[in-house]
């Protein structure tokens, strides 16, 4: 009879959202970032600081879980939208690193995508029955969004734990699994976020609090010590932050205490596994003289009684206390100036932010149509309609970051030609889905557009690599004019044309044969006059390596060697989970059998015959097909593989260096695609 109950209420749940009628919900950015839960068919309008408006359409919203595992689940949430016209799929990941993700700015607005009712139709909430329910959206997804110009709050917000990383490691989050609706014991969605830390250790406050107190201790008999902390901000809104299982408070209950203060002795109390810290994060818009209820009572108040309460994942507190941690430290951040929409055959210009701290720093741009610079403010036109990546790399001495924004362009194709770069089999000159998020404090491997060649003196001609002239534009593409700026030494490069038209290409050949060990590069830019974006630039890296390549070679997914494609591959760090994989860490396709989605492996080895196979460790418990792709001495060849019946591979010949590799591709493979490690061991010379 009660699981009748509980199904009828979830189908409620589930069907009276779809039943109501679509609104337009019209909004202001302000002094704190805005949250909004909206149905599908809503229509969020925001206008941003400067008076113009971005509209937000919710068409659909899905869940799925990727991997459940003795140690836990891993889950994906998505949401279909159309930004000022223009459709773009959200995605998230959770029980991941990616959970910690910079946020999605488009076309000047901030978007945190925080939840979707969907996950609980696949994952459920944990301890239901005490209000832990509230932490769902009551709608089809959920948001916070903010001009891209303003923090999320008016006032500097100071660290709430000791953490010098900037970043959040997921497998500190209890056992790996607990971040925001991360799946708690491979059971049921917790809302909140737990980060282990040491006993005894200072929590304090991020912000200044119009008052704070416990609202369970074991004081008032109480199996936890929780604790609230509230600020009443002057647009009204109020915010409740929340920190569970300290030791004991060092400041008197209900006063006001400024941000940077120590207000507690954390994690002690109640913690389970691992001394940690619960963090909780609520809103109510608007809120105010009127009184608001943050306890998770069961029952909801009608909206017009008072404001709505809205959770949202800690994290956004997080990434606001880092970003301005990382300012205050003067660590480097590629920053850049908000986007705005435009139209096909307007000159965009892009500028740096304020961010990199004074720093001297080389910038690298991706337009993501293929277009490339290396100029400070460059500027790009855009030839086709669509929403496009725009991401900025910067680097400066050992120091490398990366953001991204997303801008939308209206208008008819243009009939100019238009030239673009791409290398086949290099990952680096791939535009960047619209749709992929940055990792949080995961610094860039690589600088966009970038050859990569290794030589020795034994082979000091590596395999030549071939650019390709392409064409997003009308018309025909005039010959291409080749320089290299910058009058650094390039006597060991050679450059090749072929072909006319839009059909033109560019060999890359190295020589190493004069050289020293070490590390060597230009830049080549290519013109093709009368075209739009010409001319282009690519950048070539060579280094001469003195030290032997090894016989038996392991690439690991954390190695240098291994690269995937963006915002697809992930990996967990369940601590409960006994089969973590070579080097403890693998990273799944989900199941997901999406075209173009490929690991690579790519080993430095002596020439000779090599036995190519997975490592034993990796956990291929399920049955399993996929196709590899295999870059040998003799070409490219294709092979089936299916683990669970044979952990090889096969057996193929490979030139000295890195100019081979071995890739795991998820289109057409059945179950699910572990990419972990590959072992390359030498049976021979080539014959």
């Amino acid at each position: 009879m009660i699981r009748s109950i509980l199904s009828a209420v979830a189908l409620v749940n589930i069907l009276v959202p779809a039943l109501l009628p679509a609104k337009v919900l019209e909004r202001q950015a302000g002094a704190t970032l805005t949250a909004i839960e909206m149905n599908h068919g809503d229509t969020l309008r925001f206008r941003l600081a400067d008076g113009d408006v971005r509209t937000l359409v919710l068409d659909s919203t899905n869940a799925e879980i990727l991997e459940r595992n003795r140690g836990g689940i891993v889950y994906a949430f998505s949401a279909k939208v159309r930004i000022d016209g223009h459709p773009l799929t959200m995605l998230r990941y959770v029980g991941t690193q990616e959970s910690f993700y910079e946020p999605c700015v488009v076309n000047g607005m901030r978007i945190w995508f925080d939840c979707v009712r969907a996950i609980f139709e696949k994952v459920p909430m944990r301890y239901p029955a005490t209000g832990n329910r509230r932490r769902r959206p009551r709608m089809d997804a959920r948001f916070a969004v903010q001009d891209a110009t303003l923090p999320i709050c008016p006032e500097a917000i100071r660290p709430w734990y000791p953490n010098d990383a900037y970043f959040i490691d997921v497998g500190t989050c209890y056992n790996g699994d607990d971040c925001w609706m991360g799946a708690y014991l491979a059971e049921a969605c917790h809302g909140g976020m737990d980060i282990n830390h040491r006993r005894g250790e200072p929590l304090w406050a991020p912000i200044r609090f119009d008052d704070q107190w416990n609202f369970d201790s074991l004081a008032a008999g109480d199996e936890n010590n929780r604790w609230r902390g509230t600020r009443r901000w002057p647009n009204g809104d109020l915010w409740a932050l929340q920190s569970h299982h300290h030791i004991r408070l060092v400041v008197p209950e209900h006063t006001p205490i400024e941000a940077g203060t120590q207000y507690a002795d954390a994690a002690g109390v109640h913690v389970g596994s691992h001394d940690h810290t619960h963090f909780e994060f609520k809103i109510a818009h608007h809120a105010g003289d009127r009184l608001v209820d943050f306890d998770d009572t069961e029952t909801e108040p009608a909206l017009s009684e008072q404001p709505q309460v809205v959770h949202l994942d800690p994290w956004i507190l997080f990434w606001q206390i880092f970003e301005t941690a990382r300012q205050r430290d003067g660590r480097l951040r590629a920053g850049m100036q908000p986007l705005r929409p435009v139209g096909t055959g307007e000159t965009v210009r892009f500028g740096p932010g304020p961010s990199q701290h004074g720093k001297p720093a080389r910038h690298y741009w991706t337009f993501g149509d293929g277009g490339w610079s290396d100029r400070e403010s460059p500027r790009h036109v855009y030839a086709r309609p669509g929403t496009y990546a725009v991401t900025l790399t910067v680097a400066s001495g050992d120091e490398i970051d990366r953001s991204s924004q997303l801008l939308t362009v209206d208008g008819e194709p243009i009939e100019a030609p238009t030239l673009t770069l791409h290398s086949p089999s290099e990952l680096s000159f791939d535009p960047r889905p619209a749709h992929a998020l940055d990792v949080y404090g995961v610094p860039p491997r690589t600088i966009p557009h970038t050859l990569s060649f290794l030589a020795r003196k034994s082979r000091p001609r590596p395999s030549a690599k071939t650019v390709h002239l392409r064409n997003v534009g009308g018309g025909t593409l005039s010959s291409a004019v080749l320089t290299l700026p910058g009058g650094a030494d390039t006597g060991w490069l050679t450059l090749t044309t072929a072909g006319s038209g839009n059909r033109q290409t560019l060999r890359v050949a190295t020589d190493a044969r004069n050289l020293a060990p070490g590390a060597y590069a230009a830049v080549v830019e290519v013109n093709c006059p009368g075209a739009v974006n010409s001319p282009q630039r690519f950048r070539i890296t060579l280094v001469v390596s003195d030290a032997a390549p090894e016989d038996s070679v392991v690439v690991d997914d954390r190695d240098e060697g291994f690269s995937c494609t963006p915002y697809f591959w992930v990996g967990h760090k369940f601590v409960r989970c006994r089969e973590r994989g070579y080097n403890g860490f693998y990273r799944t396709n989900g199941g997901r059998a999406d075209a173009g989605q490929f690991a690579r492996f790519t080993p430095d080895l002596a020439a000779g015959r090599y036995l190519v196979a997975l490592r034993t460790e990796t956990p291929y418990s399920q049955p399993l097909r996929f196709r590899a792709h295999i870059r040998c001495a003799s070409g490219d060849t294709w092979v089936d593989v299916q683990p669970h019946v044979s952990r090889i591979i096969g057996r193929f010949d490979f030139h000295e260096g890195s100019d081979g590799f071995v890739e795991f591709h998820a289109e057409n493979s059945s179950g699910l695609l572990i990419a972990d490690a590959v072992e390359f061991t030498r049976l021979g010379d080539i014959d």
